[in-house]
């Protein structure tokens, strides 16, 4: 897509959320968005460094926060600011001394759209039943990709490489859908476990019976890491709201035994853990490999790092094997930004969610036990970023963080509430 198709692309979106207003924008992204990268990636081609429609639409989230804030001014932006604010300004500094400032700023841009969503919710979520929602529309808006994930598995379209049958719907990559599954599996059974979400018979049994379709898919991504977090998030459900959920647990062994492929994923990490010249280093292995080597760059620049997103650029300098294309990304969050940005920038993704922790932990205090799904699902999220790229898993962490912005706004109208002036009888 070329500079004027994106300019008029973005246009196109920017009048839709002006003429259908920002809430209708927000409500229409989070239940399509899941299930567009296949059509958005029929429109690059070529030409700002391939960015098609979905360029379009990042900038047009960008866009709908920043006039939010111009135009609503009584609601508070600080809260935002205080997660998010430190980490973007470390990326923004860090960019200009990157070697390719063009793709480090693209970064910068991709985490500000977090931040955006992050914001976007306290501007709609006022109350449990909005919040309510805005979760049942991400439910919804994961039919599609469901669908899509059964025809790929029917059709056969699921081999992915050389890893076999590695479902991925609608994204680019089944570690991505991985993450997007865990999401949701979180934000469904947050609403199970919230009484105050006062949801209908059949809804609740509907949901009930999603759980199991998320688990099946999510254990054919074969996304080690994710069946990690899902874990987390099952034992959570399970040990606070409802013991049934663990039962899940019992369906592993049959699990392994039914799709033999599960435990050879497994049992991959149990092989190729040293480089011999008969045996292939294993995905964990490598991963060690391309780290330790990343470390030993970091400590010549232990402060500020080597720049935002140059991890590619040095990584075949260090890296002890010889790499496709001579570049790869990190497979870490942490060991990205320790290498990009230093202990300062690392330090700052750290405070982010610290401060997101003591927010959801301020919740749950209040009486709103539901938040313990969200601590585990940020859990989960930060156990994925131990070994993954998560930083461009951009859509399933746009839900994430509404989800999350969402339950500190209901934080903010709690403590808005309890500072309001009880009026006294004459």
């Amino acid at each position: 897509m070329g500079r004027p198709m994106l300019i008029a692309a973005s246009a196109l979106l920017i009048l839709f959320a002006w003429f259908a207003g920002p809430r209708r924008f927000v409500e229409v992204i989070l239940l399509t968005r899941s299930a567009l990268d296949p059509v958005f990636n029929l429109t690059k081609a070529g030409g700002l460094e391939d960015m098609g429609v979905g360029a379009s639409v990042n900038l047009a989230v960008l866009v709908v926060a920043a006039a939010c804030v111009v135009t609503r001014p009584r609601v508070s932006t600080a809260p935002t600011a205080a997660l998010w604010l430190p980490l973007l300004l470390v990326c923004l500094v860090s960019s200009r001394f990157a070697p390719d400032p063009g793709t480090a700023i693209r970064l910068v841009m991709l985490l500000a759209t977090h931040a955006a969503f992050c914001l976007l919710a306290f501007y709609f979520v006022r109350d449990l039943a909005d919040l309510r929602r805005f979760l049942l529309l991400i439910v919804a808006g994961s039919i599609v990709p469901t669908l899509y994930a059964g025809l790929q598995l029917a059709m056969g379209w699921a081999e992915f490489g050389d890893d076999g049958i590695r479902v991925y719907s609608s994204f680019p990559h089944p570690n991505i859908y991985a993450f997007y599954l865990m999401t949701v599996l979180a934000v469904v059974l947050t609403l199970l476990a919230g009484k105050s979400f006062a949801l209908t018979p059949w809804l609740r049994r509907a949901l009930v019976l999603y759980v199991p379709v998320l688990l099946g898919l999510l254990l054919l991504t074969k996304t080690r890491s994710a069946w990690a977090g899902a874990g987390l998030i099952l034992v959570t459900h399970g040990l606070l709201f409802d013991r049934r959920t663990l039962l899940y647990f019992l369906g592993l062994p049959a699990a392994l035994l039914a799709v033999p492929e599960f435990a050879e994923r497994l049992a991959d990490l149990q092989q190729g853990n040293t480089m011999d010249a008969y045996e292939k280093l294993n995905s964990y292995a490598f991963r060690l490999l391309l780290w330790q080597g990343a470390m030993t760059w970091f400590w010549e620049r232990p402060l500020f790092g080597w720049g935002l997103s140059s991890f590619g650029h040095y990584v075949a300098q260090f890296m002890p094997l010889r790499l496709e294309n001579d570049t790869i990304d990190s497979h870490s969050v942490y060991v990205q930004f320790l290498f990009e940005t230093g202990v300062i920038g690392f330090l700052a993704y750290l405070w982010l969610y610290a401060r997101l922790f003591a927010l959801i932990g301020q919740l749950i205090l209040r009486g709103e036990r539901w938040a313990w799904m969200l601590l585990a699902m940020t859990a989960g999220y930060l156990s994925m970023a131990y070994s993954d790229n998560m930083l461009y898993y951009l859509i399933p962490t746009w839900y994430m963080w509404f989800v999350l912005g969402g339950a500190c706004a209901v934080l903010g109208q709690r403590r808005a509430v309890r500072r309001r002036p009880v009026a006294l009888p004459a």
